[in-house]
């Protein structure tokens, strides 16, 4: 199953693979959720700290539904904190 993986954050730096452009297309063979994908992928310990907001095929995910199964052909999107005034 395809899975793409966008990130609008320094997050990327710590994604093997990711390309500025195009992001991250990754083949993963078993069934994941959304948490355990971003663990697996985000090579930093307090990755999931620094996610303001994910979302999916266009979607936004509430935190207590990361743990929803990936399907093929998902896009995933992480924002980070965002402030202003």
């Amino acid at each position: 199953m395809k899975v793409r993986l966008i990130i609008y954050s320094a997050l990327k730096n710590f994604i093997d693979g990711y390309q500025d452009n195009g992001g991250l297309n990754k083949e993963i063979s078993e069934p994941k959720t959304i948490e355990q994908f971003l663990r697996e992928t985000i090579k930093h310990e307090k990755a999931m700290d620094a996610i303001s907001m994910v979302l999916v095929n266009e979607e936004v995910i509430p935190f207590q539904q990361l743990k929803r199964i990936l399907k093929d052909g998902d896009t995933i999107k992480i924002y980070p904190p965002m402030g202003g005034g």
